[in-house]
């Protein structure tokens, strides 16, 4: 690994926020494992244990995190990763002990890419735990549990698409709480797309797809069509996401 990279790595996961997220996630994610399960909680959320609960747990619990929770998590940890370092002029210095502002900001992009990956494959090993504590080894069943762990490593694709869109904001902006605004504008855009009946603007809008794998195709396998063209416009997104970091930073002048 590059040691700019390293050295953010460590910078970024100080944050006392990451831990303090996990914790009260696992905690939910316990609790609403058993609770579930309970005749009262089943008529109250007038749902089915049968169809969210034992080997489908985790996928039912993925929706929380890859929809809305995850994308306000890492919009604000990721604000105060760069937004922090831009206001006391750390971000964009032209040079940090023999380093530029390109080889800079493709630290941090790398830095943030990872972790958002990495952050959903330990929300989908928090979930693991809690089911089997619950439902012990049926959760493992092959065919669920396959399709499970795909879904999960979409949703990592997903949502390093989606910081690399954050960290955009953050550059563009140099606000925090701008940033925060315009991921909640995301947030409510994306659900009114999904939701719509605009096809065309459904087929290129980024966050179309994981809704349609976590939800029309929710306990399903995903066919393989949509699974190419998705992970495509994810890509085709990413790559405009990184491009235009590094065309605004090189731009910023003090």
């Amino acid at each position: 690994m590059y040691p700019l990279t390293r050295f953010y790595a460590r910078k970024l996961y100080r944050q006392k926020l990451i831990y303090i997220f996990f914790a009260c996630f696992f905690t939910a994610s316990f609790f609403y494992a058993f609770l579930i399960s309970t005749p009262q909680m089943e008529e109250m959320l007038n749902i089915n244990i049968g169809i969210v609960g034992r080997r489908n747990f985790p996928e039912f619990m993925m929706r929380f995190y890859v929809g809305t929770v995850g994308i306000l998590f890492h919009a604000f940890l990721l604000t105060l990763f760069i937004c922090e370092e831009d206001r006391n002029k750390m971000l964009y210095q032209p040079l940090l002990h023999g380093e530029n502002r390109s080889r800079m900001i493709r630290s941090k992009i790398d830095t943030a890419v990872s972790m958002s990956m990495i952050f959903v494959l330990f929300v989908a090993f928090i979930n693991y735990i809690t089911a089997f504590m619950r439902w012990g080894y049926e959760i493992f069943e092959p065919a669920a549990f396959i399709r499970t762990i795909i879904k999960y490593l979409l949703s990592g694709i997903y949502m390093s698409v989606i910081t690399l869109g954050i960290v955009t904001l953050c550059i563009c902006t140099r606000s925090a709480w701008k940033t925060i605004f315009f991921v909640v504008i995301y947030l409510l855009a994306d659900q009114f797309i999904y939701g719509s009946n605009i096809a065309f603007l459904q087929k290129i809008w980024v966050g179309y797809y994981i809704n349609l794998w976590t939800f029309t195709y929710e306990y399903q396998k995903i066919p393989c069509r949509e699974l190419l063209i998705g992970t495509f416009i994810m890509a085709l997104y990413g790559m405009a996401f990184f491009q235009i970091s590094l065309y605004r930073t090189q731009r910023i002048d003090f």
